[in-house]
């Protein structure tokens, strides 16, 4: 079986990734020895040994309390060049259309090893109507939810809110492309799952996050309001 490394930032939420992407991760059969959870603490880990069976996952480290902490941690502890793939703790599912979740994996590879790319994603839903087997080249947003990239240490997140879209523009810097595969979507829920992110004054997160991207990279992004909520817009058009 094709695998590479998955590892799966989580605070707080010892239940839902039970319930969710390792729930996910048996049921498409992925070996549990690749699975990595990384958490804020001790105390944290200890809840998480003790709640979620040992053969849902392989082993937990502790890393540091933030998202954007976590991530650039987790950066750190692999090797650089190591193609490996992130995913959230509550994904419902990685709903394919035309490939299986390991070709999709595989295909992914495949383009991150030909160096033509360095980060890989697909669609942010899950609309069977809208797939395409296709993958798009251009600047575009590549899900924090799921995403599989080669990993560089000196690509680091300075953002908490609208982190994905801040890797997204520092991969297309780097390498002129970023890939996303249009025949399948990340299943979640957006904003509504307890714990994570979803502490008081996320809005201001936002906002302040969507204001801080679009000053530092004006020819890359802009920011907008999207359901009422401070969001960014990618320019699919940049050519670097």
């Amino acid at each position: 079986m094709f695998s590479i490394p998955i590892a799966i930032p989580s605070y707080l939420r010892h239940q839902m990734i039970s319930k969710k992407t390792l729930r996910f991760l048996r049921e498409v059969d992925y070996p549990k020895e690749l699975i990595t959870i990384f958490v804020a603490s001790y105390q944290e880990l200890q809840i998480y040994e003790s709640h979620i069976s040992s053969n849902l996952y392989g082993q937990i480290v502790i890393g540091v309390l933030g998202l954007k902490e976590q991530r650039n941690f987790i950066s750190q502890h692999y090797p650089e060049g190591e193609i490996i793939c992130q995913m959230d703790d509550d994904v419902d599912k990685i709903v394919c259309k035309y490939l299986t979740f390991q070709q999709i994996l595989e295909k992914a590879v495949i383009e991150l090893t030909m160096n033509t790319c360095g980060l890989w994603g697909v669609m942010p839903k899950d609309d069977t109507r809208c797939f395409l087997d296709s993958v798009s080249t251009h600047l575009t947003h590549i899900l924090g939810s799921f995403f599989i990239c080669r990993n560089h240490k000196d690509i680091l997140i300075t953002t908490e809110e609208k982190e994905d879209y801040e890797r997204s523009i520092l991969y297309y810097l780097r390498y002129g492309s970023v890939r996303r595969y249009r025949g399948a979507g990340v299943r979640t829920r957006y904003g509504i799952n307890e714990g994570g992110l979803q502490q008081p004054g996320r809005v201001i997160r936002m906002y302040n996050g969507s204001e801080y991207l679009s000053e530092k990279y004006p020819t890359l992004c802009k920011s907008i309001l999207k359901n009422e909520l401070p969001d960014l817009r990618l320019n699919w058009r940049a050519n670097i």
